[in-house]
């Protein structure tokens, strides 16, 4: 072709590339804003999606595949700039070339390189891979674009035993749609509480647990993947009166009392759970559009699993209205557009931001991301296995979403420690003896 530039380089042979002349660009969401200040080499803030499929993958209808929904999400054509003030996305045409998986889970994607996309496909044997920067999009968009591409592959590769029809897979919104800024959208500087940038911030809390210790030498991500049935979960949760969601955070709560230190359980933990704020107001972006939510507890209220999950729901139960929702965001909004912010110069805002996120951190103990049931359609499901997620940590984070009848836990970080791990697969264990765990480490990560 003769406007491409073919790479110089092995990290770079992964990408075709060519200038459009018609150039877009657009703004980040204000979520968005903060992930490219947060990549360091112990975290780069990118996350990624797995499908099982029943049989091995075929590369070149994979990559048909890709480019087919890179043109129903024009998102994901995208590739990150730096402003004077700002990040901004500007809309490129360059391809992927989907791989062979040749690097650790949730390897960097954004380097400051202006021709390297933001999201990456490979696959190994009948494991398809989507990596995303957090800069593009949250887990909700991520998986709205890796179904499409799964329609798209699995109805090409069954077209014999398939109707003429393309199945559907439940999204009805124009590329424009999916590329909306719902924070912006849905920002109402009414829903403010907080007088000043302080009160935002909140107030001191009391000092929370958190979890330290040796991490991987050369601090690749370790993971820990557990699958149990939906069933026996749900089951369990019911004798409790209880959510599914309110039971396995209430699990993961449990899990870090068996592991904390006796002299430091008088410390209560926090667990974040990010919120999909497309449950609570009309969005098909397929950009970040999420909240977070913290839930404290303390040990002196009880150590049961009973207890502790009353507090989990009721705690839910006050946070996740419409109403606090809506504060959520004004409040974060009104972060991005206060004057002083706005006139800082990139650099500057970045280190700001690190700040912030670093404080913010040490009031939580570990991140669990619930992207709860994913579903096909249903011509396509019998071919797909199961899904599972993984975050990048600089801790340990936990991802669960489940696929038909199975639930997939996934622990993931650079912590060398597995204690917890072990903790919450144990009391897991007893609730489903079915319960499988795999790993991505031997032990030998951990040597000097």
């Amino acid at each position: 072709m003769e406007n491409e530039t073919k790479p110089t380089s092995h990290k770079d042979s992964r990408f075709h590339f060519w200038r459009d002349k018609s150039v877009r660009w657009e703004r980040l969401d204000n979520m968005a804003k903060v992930f490219p200040a947060l990549v360091s080499r112990e975290d780069s803030e990118v996350f990624r999606i797995t499908a099982v499929l029943k049989d091995p993958v075929q590369p070149g209808v994979l990559e048909d595949a890709v480019l087919s929904a890179m043109e129903e999400y024009p998102l994901f054509s995208c590739t990150l700039r730096q402003g004077m003030f700002w990040y901004y996305l500007e809309r490129t045409a360059y391809k992927p070339v989907i791989h062979e998986e040749n690097t650790t889970p949730c390897s960097p994607i954004y380097q400051n390189e202006p021709c390297r996309l933001l999201f990456d496909v490979s696959y190994y044997k009948n494991r398809v891979h989507l990596e995303v920067f957090h800069a593009l999009c949250d887990g909700t968009g991520a998986f709205m674009f890796f179904r499409t591409v799964l329609t798209h592959y699995l109805t090409a590769i069954h077209r014999d035993e398939l109707p003429a029809v393309m199945p559907d897979i439940g999204i009805d919104s124009s590329g424009q749609e999916k590329g909306v800024d719902s924070f912006n959208q849905y920002y109402n500087k009414k829903n403010i509480k907080s007088k000043d940038i302080a009160g935002i911030l909140g107030k001191e809390r009391k000092k929370v647990y958190r979890l330290r210790g040796q991490k991987s030498h050369d601090l690749r991500l370790l993971v820990t993947e557990g699958s149990a049935s939906v069933a026996a979960l749900k089951a369990a949760a019911r004798e409790e009166g209880v959510t599914l969601t309110v039971f396995t955070t209430a699990l993961l709560i449990a899990s870090l009392r068996d592991i904390m230190d006796p002299r430091e359980r008088h410390k209560p933990v926090s667990v974040a759970v990010p919120v999909n704020l497309r449950n609570y107001f009309p969005s098909d972006t397929a950009r970040n559009f999420f909240g977070i939510v913290d839930i404290a507890y303390d040990y002196e209220n009880g150590e049961d699993i009973s207890t502790i999950c009353q507090h989990v729901a009721v705690t839910l139960q006050q946070k996740l209205t419409t109403e606090a929702m809506e504060e959520m965001i004004a409040e974060q909004v009104k972060i991005e557009k206060f004057w002083l912010v706005r006139i800082l110069p990139l650099r500057l805002k970045n280190f700001v931001m690190a700040r912030y996120q670093i404080l913010r951190d040490n009031r939580r103990t570990v991140c669990l991301s619930n992207m709860g049931k994913v579903d096909m359609p249903k011509e396509l499901a019998g071919y797909v296995d199961r899904f599972m997620v993984i975050n990048s940590s600089p801790t340990k984070q936990v991802c669960i979403c489940s696929y038909r009848d199975r639930i997939e836990f996934v622990f993931s970080g650079i912590l060398s420690d597995r204690e917890l791990e072990r903790s919450f697969f144990r009391r897991l264990a007893a609730i489903d003896p079915g319960l499988t765990i795999t790993t991505n480490y031997t032990g030998k990560e951990f040597e000097e």
